[in-house]
């Protein structure tokens, strides 16, 4: 299969994760997680073993810092930031919600992490090829969030329909980032 069209077919395959979480069809199909973010590994190997460099700034090291700054957030936000076991391998509906740290922020921190990860990388190879799956492939990461934050998540997480109400989808502002810097006093206004 073309890596792209795998890629967005990894998509299908995380979305169908979620619908599990909300049905609780069965409890091996918690690992759909698991092979749609193996799907984008291997499509994105395939991309970078296949396809020549298109462009050069690869004499910028920096580009691989940004492009890594963005791995490491979008590894933070879903892993790290969210209870790994209750997130990805168990079967049950009316989880309790992350509203600090990056979920502070927005609903949905690691299609940041995504995109800085895949557009920077794209840029420091030169892949043009890469560079066309890393907008493609957020497009779909976004609506992958979008469907889970209006079918889902309003279904399986417990208080999250306040939680849209107080946190922005994507697009944070000085609001959001002054809860991360100082959070104990915006705990300090709320009551």
């Amino acid at each position: 299969m073309n890596p792209l069209l795998s890629g967005i077919f990894a998509f299908f395959v995380l979305t169908m994760f979620d619908y599990n979480k909300l049905k609780m069809l069965h409890p091996l199909l918690n690992g759909l997680f698991a092979v749609g973010v193996g799907l984008l590994i291997i499509a994105t190997a395939q991309i970078l073993s296949v396809d020549l460099p298109l462009f050069t700034f690869t004499s910028l090291p920096i580009l691989w810092v940004i492009s890594g700054l963005g791995f490491i957030e979008m590894i933070y936000a879903l892993f790290f930031a969210l209870p790994f076991s209750k997130t990805y391998v168990k079967t049950s509906s009316n989880s309790d919600i992350i509203t600090t740290g990056l979920y502070g922020l927005c609903r949905h921190p690691g299609v940041w992490g995504f995109f800085i990860f895949y557009l920077f990388a794209a840029l420091a190879t030169g892949n043009g090829s890469l560079l066309i799956a890393a907008l493609v492939w957020t497009a779909m990461d976004i609506l992958h969030v979008w469907i889970q934050d209006s079918l889902f998540f309003v279904k399986t997480l417990q208080g999250y329909t306040l939680y849209k109400k107080t946190t922005p989808f994507l697009f944070f502002g000085i609001k959001e980032l002054r809860k991360l810097i100082k959070p104990s006093e915006e705990k300090a206004n709320e009551f």
